[in-house]
């Protein structure tokens, strides 16, 4: 167990466990916005669209809630891996902070993997990168009521291949994060 302070009497000790380190308040503390992870029945619902969408060819009506949601902490995700560390910030928090994108990089390289998209070793960070906007850019479209492909009658084959990352992407991060697993 461990312990951030340690009180000594000549045969008493009293021990504080560290406090656990809270994303929320960490990003509270150095002037940023809080992160928002979607739930699950947003998740849930985003899934059914994008798989109805990919099977069908076509898109039905855009659950824009959970498009919203899930923008919005995609956003965040990218935005924490902008951040510098600071000399008076500690480590754990810097990792604190990152650990979204973190997750955000395993989940793309597993997606990638079970797609057998080539090699990408050495090219985690620029392909997570480059997912995540994807990702972002087709939940931008999905808001748009101006976008011409949510009006055709089949959506085009780039779009498809975008729904189906985000819908893979959407099914593993949460696992990953009940997991816990940032490295």
């Amino acid at each position: 167990m461990l312990f951030c302070r340690r009180l000594s009497d000549d045969k008493k000790t009293i021990e504080t466990p560290l406090p656990k380190l809270d994303e929320r308040a960490i990003a509270k503390k150095y002037g940023l916005r809080e992160l928002s992870y979607p739930d699950s029945e947003q998740i849930k619902a985003l899934v059914t669209f994008l798989t109805a969408a990919i099977e069908s060819g076509r898109s039905g009506p855009v659950p824009k809630t959970a498009v919203v949601v899930v923008l919005d902490f995609l956003q965040a995700t990218v935005n924490r891996q902008h951040i510098t560390k600071g000399p008076r910030m500690p480590q754990e928090e810097f990792d604190a902070l990152q650990t979204p994108y973190y997750l955000a990089a395993r989940v793309v390289t597993k997606v990638m993997r079970d797609r057998e998209e080539g090699s990408i070793k050495g090219k985690v960070y620029e392909s997570t990168y480059l997912s995540l906007n994807h990702f972002m850019e087709l939940l931008r479209s999905l808001l748009d009521p101006g976008c011409y492909w949510l009006r055709l009658k089949d959506l085009p084959a780039g779009v498809r291949d975008v729904m189906d990352g985000l819908r893979a992407f959407l099914t593993y991060y949460p696992e990953q994060r009940r997991k816990g697993r940032a490295l």
